[in-house]
């Protein structure tokens, strides 16, 4: 500060860290294997109560690919003695927020409601878990609109782009190259007798939980879920555990044709890491270095010192098995080979050389310091209980989380990089105008550069 007024040369300095303390995590266990897990936070009468089964998109065959994702879109579609208006018609008197959806290794269905309202709001979950209708009209039309959905993402650049990632991420056959969604050519064939299949075999009890967050206790969770759960049977089938090898062995450059774009989508990755691995926290703040926060590595160089781009950033999709590794920028088309090495020569640094302590304390700190906002939501806080149940962490893993990313070290973060990082494997996706890419792409000389029809190769 000088002459009484504050110096805008330079940012301030962060504060300290306020205290957290995330709270008790209590379970129970019914006798058909549903288990319940609760934390309590009574400053609100409020409360979030998400039903999580034990499987999602890759419990499906592939010829059936995009199934979970359709099931989760149809429960609110008739349930019980309700069709889709009467239940549309109860949440609304109630007032809650339904949330339902799938993932890679779960599919959940959840509310958000008063307490006051929660066992009537609860009713109406169980029926939709227990006893969806799944009417033919609106399996066709659920799935119709996805349908025209996936039509309209293939006219957007960077959709084309992160799925011909998603695809040149992993082995041909491999479920995690493809859409969580399903492809065309799988979601088009599904059916209502695929839907009640997947049901059937998949909503079931054991291994299934029920994450409840909010003004609530575990003893009043534990009796509702008796009460409107109790009855529910079965057990699931033995998991899919497909081995995750990386696709390329050396870097390959994919370049669809965009004709006439001015600017190229640039996605360069690889696979990546497990939820559970052991050098998570080292990992995550190695990736909030290189381009998982707005002044990471890669947003300074080709934003700001080159002005290449809006935005650069990188991502872990993480899962119970290992998941993707992704860069991701939109670059203009004239300075798109300099950006793709520019990618990679950070990789590249973030392997040879230490990073500065300072940058990784600012980095780990940034991370530690925005976690408490994740849980200022019911929502938010049975997010982080449904993480506990999934990937089986201890009840107080949450306690320590913060000091897991602040005992990062730089060295921490270089081994991290050796062992997650692969420029010298990479796929690199460009999608873009072909006709003036090629030739400076191949200029790189950093490996192949294959030319491919977009809509040929995802189907």
């Amino acid at each position: 500060m000088t002459d009484g007024m504050p110096d805008r040369t330079r940012p301030p300095a962060p504060g300290p860290l306020r205290p957290f303390h995330f709270p008790p995590v209590h379970r129970r266990t019914l006798d058909n294997g549903l288990q319940v897990i609760v934390a309590e936070n009574h400053a609100f009468p409020v409360a979030t109560l998400d039903v999580m089964l034990p499987s999602g998109a890759l419990a499906e065959s592939e010829d059936r690919a995009g199934t979970a994702a359709l099931v989760g879109g149809l429960l609110e579609s008739g349930a019980g003695d309700r069709d889709a208006t009467e239940i549309a018609e109860a949440i609304d008197a109630l007032g809650l927020v339904f949330e339902s959806g799938s993932s890679w290794d779960t599919t959940l269905a959840g509310m958000t409601a008063l307490t006051s309202r929660l066992e009537a709001g609860l009713e109406i979950l169980a029926d939709m878990v227990l006893r969806p209708a799944f009417p033919e009209r609106e399996v066709e039309r659920i799935r119709d609109e996805r349908l025209a959905m996936l039509t309209q993402r293939r006219a957007d650049p960077s959709s084309v782009a992160d799925e011909l990632m998603t695809h040149y991420t992993f082995p041909d056959g491999h479920p995690f190259g493809r859409r969580l969604a399903g492809p065309a050519r799988t979601l088009s064939t599904l059916t209502r007798d695929d839907v009640r299949a997947f049901h059937e075999s998949f909503f079931v009890p054991r291994g299934a939980w029920i994450c409840a967050a909010g003004d609530v206790t575990v003893d009043q969770v534990a009796e509702l879920a008796q009460r409107w759960f109790g009855d529910w049977k079965g057990a699931p089938p033995p998991a899919r555990v497909p081995e995750a090898p990386n696709r390329f062995d050396r870097t390959t450059i994919v370049l669809a044709d965009r004709p006439g774009s001015v600017q190229s989508e640039v996605r360069v990755g690889h696979v990546g890491m497990e939820r559970t691995a052991d050098d998570f926290f080292a990992a995550t703040v190695m990736n909030a270095v290189l381009g998982g926060v707005f002044a990471s590595r890669l947003n300074m160089n080709l934003r700001e010192r080159l002005g290449y781009t809006y935005g650069a950033s990188s991502s872990f999709g993480l899962r119970k098995l290992p998941g993707t590794f992704s860069i991701s920028s939109a670059i203009q088309s004239d300075k798109t080979a300099h950006a793709v090495s520019e990618m990679l020569r950070d990789m590249r640094l973030m392997q040879d050389e230490p990073a500065p302590a300072e940058e990784v304390a600012d980095a780990a700190g940034y991370l530690a310091g925005i976690f408490p906002l994740q849980l200022q939501t019911t929502d938010g806080l049975a997010g982080k209980l449904s993480t506990l149940a999934v990937y089986g962490f201890p009840d107080d893993y949450y306690d320590h989380y913060r000091e897991g990313l602040l005992a990062v070290t730089p060295e921490d973060v270089r081994q991290a990089a050796r062992r997650r990082l692969m420029p010298d494997r990479a796929a690199v996706v460009v999608v873009g105008d072909a006709s003036e890419l090629r030739g400076p792409l191949e200029a790189l000389d950093i490996g192949p550069v294959e030319v491919v029809d977009a809509d040929a190769v995802l189907g």
